[in-house]
């Protein structure tokens, strides 16, 4: 059995402090919270959270797989219409209209979705703010701290995915088709009798040595030569000894 602590004070102060300090400690010890860098990477984690749901909600404005495609959609469309339109204003004899650019733009959607993008564009740019002041503080602060495995390879997916996202890799919708209309002018030339257009195969004059294009300047091709015979049969060998016992006899 352990003996009891002979110094413990066993008697209580009558007087006591009716209220706590305040400026007291919330925490036993002397413990830490979370450094900067790990704050920078929790606030760069939930940013790139909310640029997904964005994504998501309205996938014409904030998903770039689908506004490149969208945008190169319209890029065709506005080609085959300056393609088509003045023919038709031509045999109509009115003047071709200019392509009005407001009328290209995707339509907004329902008002409860344009309130949950406002949210997450605001809390994304709170998130984003937050995380760059976070790494300031770091590179401040610790400028020659070296970093653990772990936070290194969290780092690094972050960026990868911020990465994805830019360019359109990562993309949780489905992206729309292309649009190409040179089949419908191929198909339209073909049903009114025009030929097929052979392309033509441009050669580089660079490429062509001085010596070959003097040969094939001064000295004209020659003329194909005539085919040759065909050439008879060839005789069996009981045909041959036959022939010579003719000629023996004879």
């Amino acid at each position: 059995m352990s003996r009891p602590n002979a110094y413990r004070k066993l008697t209580r102060p009558v007087v006591r402090r009716p209220v706590r300090n305040r400026n007291r400690c919330c925490l036993r010890g002397r413990r830490r919270g979370p450094d900067d860098l790990s704050q920078a990477l929790t606030a760069l984690g939930r940013a790139l959270r909310a640029q997904r749901r964005l994504a998501r909600l309205a996938p014409s404005f904030f998903d770039s797989a689908v506004v490149d495609r969208e945008a190169e959609n319209r890029a065709e469309r506005r080609r085959w219409m300056a393609f088509w339109e003045p023919a038709l204003a031509r045999a109509y004899g009115v003047e071709p209209r200019l392509p009005d650019p407001t009328r290209e733009l995707p339509p907004l959607p329902s008002p409860r979705i344009q309130r949950a993008v406002d949210h997450q564009l605001v809390e994304r740019a709170m998130w984003l703010a937050a995380g760059h002041a976070a790494l300031e503080r770091y590179q401040r602060r610790q400028p020659h701290a070296l970093m653990s495995w772990s936070r290194l390879a969290r780092l690094l997916q972050i960026g990868f995915a911020f990465g994805k996202l830019a360019c359109g890799l990562d993309s949780p919708n489905r992206v729309p088709e292309k649009i190409v209309f040179d089949y419908k002018l191929a198909d339209l030339k073909r049903a009114y009798g025009f030929p097929p257009e052979t392309p033509a195969v441009a050669v580089p004059v660079a490429a062509i040595p001085a010596s070959a294009e003097a040969v094939v300047v001064d000295r004209p091709m020659p003329p194909a030569s005539p085919p040759a015979p065909p050439v008879p049969p060839r005789c069996d060998v009981w045909s041959r000894w036959a022939g010579k016992l003719r000629h023996m006899k004879s």
